[in-house]
């Protein structure tokens, strides 16, 4: 008769601690890409509402409220930010919006607590910062406009909303799940402006990507959209 022959307790125990070792090294980045993908997903809705958005305004208007930038041969040449008030308030309405707060987001409960281009104690780079002080805490949480939105994302901008030529306020930032957590620069909040590429073509591009430990610029986010 074969005898067979089992395994010793000291061979489990082994097996058993190989395969917690593996787990604990494999599970955070499992963990880490299912979060990645489920804020992709998340983004790539807002990105189509914007979108879709533009194309209402421009099919009913003939025109695009001019709150974006122009580039020259690489440089910046050209912003037109003379019509924020009216884009703002025309793309919002087709995104249906269900709250703004002009000014004061953070106490009139528009936004959580975002940290600000001086308040972020880990950078991932800080490369791109540079010139961003539209994000400073204090300008997001009591003076900067936000939107939030019936699916609950929200939006907010790097200045107080005006129709003047310099304002800049045709820049914003976007939460893609709103107040639920982590938001963070790069995890799942991102900046973007309107770019003209050309004439009558117009793109939605990074600008001022900040990002907090661990997080991805808003160009990653971008890109993963046509995925």
């Amino acid at each position: 008769m074969k005898i067979l022959k089992g395994f010793t307790l000291a061979e489990v125990l082994i097996t058993l601690g190989i395969i917690g070792i593996v787990a604990a090294m494999t599970m955070p980045s499992l963990i880490s890409n299912y979060k990645n993908k489920a804020i992709d997903a998340q983004f790539k809705r807002v990105y189509s509402n914007i979108y879709n958005a533009m194309k209402m305004i421009e099919s009913r208007d003939g025109t695009f409220p001019q709150c974006f930038y122009t580039y020259g041969k690489g440089t910046l040449d050209e912003q037109k930010f003379s019509q924020c008030i009216d884009f703002y308030e025309k793309i919002t309405k087709e995104m249906h919006v269900i709250k703004i707060c002009k000014g004061n987001a953070y106490n009139d409960g528009c936004i959580p607590k975002y940290q600000g281009v001086n308040t972020i104690k880990e950078y991932e780079d800080t490369a791109s910062i540079i010139g961003c002080g539209g994000y400073a805490q204090n300008n997001i949480l009591n003076k900067n406009w936000a939107y939030v939105f019936n699916d609950g994302s929200i939006l907010f901008t790097y200045a107080a909303v005006s129709n003047n030529y310099n304002n800049w306020s045709g820049v914003f930032a976007i939460d893609v799940n709103g107040k639920k957590p982590p938001n963070k620069w790069g995890h799942d909040v991102f900046s973007f402006a309107f770019e003209e590429k050309k004439p009558g073509i117009i793109q939605m591009v990074p600008t001022c990507s900040l990002r907090e430990k661990g997080g991805r610029t808003s160009s990653d986010i971008l890109t993963n959209v046509s995925k």
